[in-house]
């Protein structure tokens, strides 16, 4: 039995994913197509006189910009941000863990299919909106076709960590960026919250798309079934599933709700979207939050 050498092996990732990438890129253009020429547009920060929010100040800004008033009010400096001002920087983290390659029915796509298009349709809307785009530790934020590929490569390759929570410590999100985190956050509360907690403090919005298969939300089975773990050999048999259907129910929309109060803790949004379901739907419902989101946050500065 041979051994591939790591450059061989880097190699074939590499391929397969320059052989993915277009049909990734066709579905995410596809699912962008509509949303940007609707109503669901961002307000963004920029070199324009309307005003649009505060936020505290970094070094190179320019003192003239910093409002004493407003910083009067708490033991921070903050500037006060006008449209266009400079570009902001959008942080894609896409869930690749084991748990996310399930489908339920050949007629949708998996949960990991559907995690990728919505995760290189997002960037593809925010640089087309005029912002900045990088995935979760993985490579500079940009906001050129370049940029764009190389997200999509690295989401074909399978060279993106394979874990269910971001790590916080792994990378530095950039100051005051959007932080857009998509999977299914079905690892316990306690670690998710941990997490969340940890990453919120660099953010100055965050969003969580998360994304299940039906059949993990309704449980639309009868009769005898062998349910396995992801990722490991661990199996376990129900004779009526329908004996447990009710309970099981209860507990999955426990936890979206828990999920959906962490959410709210960190003032960060929420999206579910079921793999049933179109992604454009899915994606015009984020682009819509989002754009209400920036101007609640504008008029609640004034």
């Amino acid at each position: 039995m041979s051994i591939l050498p790591e450059s061989l092996k880097l190699r074939h990732k590499a391929e397969g994913a320059s052989a993915d990438l277009p049909a990734l890129m066709m579905l995410a253009e596809k699912a962008v197509t509509g949303v940007l020429q609707g109503e669901h547009t961002q307000r963004k920060a920029g070199q324009g006189e309307k005003f649009w929010q505060f936020r505290e100040y970094v070094p190179g800004d320019r003192p003239q910009d910093i409002d004493w008033r407003q910083s009067a009010k708490t033991d921070h400096i903050y500037v006060r941000q006008k449209e266009w001002q400079t570009p902001q920087t959008c942080v894609l983290w896409c869930n690749q863990g084991q748990s996310m390659d399930f489908t339920s029915s050949p007629k949708q796509p998996s949960k990991l299919e559907a995690t990728r298009i919505l995760t290189l349709a997002m960037a593809i809307l925010m640089t087309r909106a005029g912002e900045q785009a990088a995935l979760f530790g993985n490579q500079r934020a940009g906001r050129t076709e370049l940029s764009l590929q190389r997200i999509g490569e690295s989401l074909c390759a399978n060279t993106l960590p394979f874990e269910d929570l971001p790590d916080p410590y792994y990378y530095k999100l950039p100051r005051h960026c959007t932080l857009i985190q998509i999977g299914d956050f079905l690892a316990p509360l306690e670690d998710t919250e941990s997490v969340f907690r940890k990453l919120s403090g660099r953010t100055s919005n965050g969003l969580i798309i998360q994304v299940l298969d039906p059949a993990e939300i309704e449980l639309p089975y009868s009769g005898r079934y062998v349910f396995e773990e992801p990722g490991t050999k661990s199996q376990e048999q129900i004779n009526h599933v329908d004996s447990i259907k009710i309970e099981y129910q209860k507990r999955i929309s426990a936890h979206i709700e828990g999920l959906q109060h962490i959410c709210r803790d960190q003032h960060w949004s929420y999206i579910l979207h079921s793999t049933d379901s179109e992604i454009s739907d899915t994606l015009a419902k984020i682009w819509g939050a989002m754009s209400h989101r920036s101007m609640m946050h504008a008029e609640a500065a004034l």
